[in-house]
């Protein structure tokens, strides 16, 4: 049921006829909604992740004071709420200000729990549709609920453009499913002979999806992860193709954006920076791009020695700038081997290119030079590097080479995806070629 998860809007109420119209209501504009009572509640690996908004009600039947009632509350929020669930608003049906902020300092001093980037009150009723008469009906108003919340979302423009990107990522794998799923010419006149002849066809079709990824190292093993990772392409056109459409209704937050001027933090940089280039899984296989970083001490011999990857690249070269750089910098090796000959196996021996990595507080102390090239900043943390940011610098005076069956008992500490892989390879090529111009000045 994983492939079924997912839900954008929490809704706590432990009066089920209260919360019904209110779930029919948001259901009708196509906005599903996870509702709990507040005594079924689900199991640690079934927490939910990614709600954007959660519709609390105050009172969960337990009565008593403000600080029994805000208390239960936060305890069945975080029994539902996954403390990586990220950014989100919280609605609360009440008309008591004290208890809202009862709740949000209770849910702010958690630690399992994310903390609401908005907090607004409301009360219940006011949202219920009357007859002419001035009757109360169980209809729930939408039209009511959405103009509160439009004006949150207003105060708290980044949430509301991470909410349309979310929502367009998951219209694009739709329609990657829907486009896959079609693709198929069975001719049968029966029902169950056509849901054979789908089922059987699209396995073929993912069969040779996932073939065309993994090449001469497809296996049953790698037939799934394989299929994944050549989807993920398809689901970056479809994004592309979206992304025109529903950026328009947030212009209005643009000059917001724009105004944010003065550079983020570099460790948030650095973190954004190893999501787009830096694999994480999968790393005990041996494939292009594996990024070992290796210890002072007991490294491979084909691998150079820090004072040989260092050498002309201090500026300036004092005493005091060697030793802090000697002191944080440790080696790196990049396997940089054709993808091509990988995935066909025609490997020969493993080529790799290697430098340094350092903090990014280090930078200025680095030249800038032909052969070497600066990527980062990037989070990184293994047993050799405590977490920081740091600067990768690739040294095209040292590549190595050596067999695969050596390559492969080092332990990567990240994997380098294509488009940077792709950088560096062109990079180290150019400079294996070079020859200098000969130009009168």
């Amino acid at each position: 049921m994983n492939g079924l998860g997912g839900a954008r809007v929490l809704l706590i109420d432990d009066e089920p006829k209260e919360a019904l119209p209110v779930i029919t209501a948001l259901s009708r504009i196509g906005v599903p909604v996870a509702y709990f009572d507040g005594k079924e509640l689900p199991k640690e690996r079934h927490k939910l992740r990614g709600v954007r908004l959660a519709i609390l009600d105050m009172d969960l039947g337990v009565g008593g004071s403000n600080e029994n009632k805000a208390s239960t509350l936060v305890n069945t929020l975080s029994a539902i709420l996954s403390s990586d669930n990220g950014p989100y608003g919280v609605l609360f049906w009440t008309k008591h200000s004290e208890l809202r902020d009862l709740v949000t300092q209770f849910i702010y001093g958690r630690s399992d729990l994310p903390t609401p980037v908005f907090a607004i009150m409301l009360q219940k009723a006011n949202f219920t549709r009357r007859t002419r008469t001035g009757k109360l009906t169980d209809q729930f108003s939408t039209v009511k609920l959405s103009k509160e919340l439009l004006q949150a979302l207003t105060e708290n423009s980044p949430l509301e453009c991470m909410q349309v990107w979310e929502g367009s990522c998951f219209e694009a794998a739709t329609k990657v499913t829907n486009g896959i799923g079609e693709l198929t010419t069975s001719s049968a006149t029966q029902l169950d002979d056509w849901r054979r002849d789908w089922r059987e066809e699209t396995l073929k079709l993912l069969f040779t999806i996932s073939r065309a990824k993994a090449e001469k190292h497809h296996s049953v093993e790698n037939c799934i992860l394989s299929m994944f990772l050549a989807l993920n392409p398809l689901h970056t056109d479809r994004m592309d193709l979206l992304v025109e459409g529903v950026t328009p209704p947030l212009a209005k937050y643009a000059a917001q954006i724009m105004n944010a001027q003065g550079g983020s933090a570099t460790e948030r940089k650095a973190k954004v920076n190893s999501m787009l280039h830096l694999g994480s899984d999968h790393l005990d296989r041996f494939e292009p791009g594996n990024f070992y970083v290796l210890a002072k001490q007991g490294k491979p011999t084909f691998i150079p020695g820090l004072q040989d990857l260092l050498r002309d690249t201090i500026h300036p070269d004092t005493p005091e700038n060697r030793q802090s750089v000697v002191k944080d910098a440790r080696i790196f090796a990049v396997e940089v081997t054709p993808v091509c000959d990988y995935a066909q196996d025609k490997m020969g021996f493993s080529r790799l290119c290697t430098g340094f990595v350092l903090p990014s507080a280090h930078e200025r102390k680095i030249k800038n030079a032909q052969f070497l090239k600066r990527v980062g900043p990037f989070h990184l943390s293994s047993r050799i590097l405590p977490p920081s940011a740091y600067n990768l610098y690739f040294n095209s005076r040292y590549v190595a080479s050596a067999r695969p069956a050596d390559v492969k008992k080092l332990t990567a500490t990240a994997r380098v995806r294509f488009q940077l892989l792709a950088d560096v390879q062109s990079w180290l090529a150019y400079q294996s070629s070079r020859q200098g111009v000969m130009l009168l000045g």
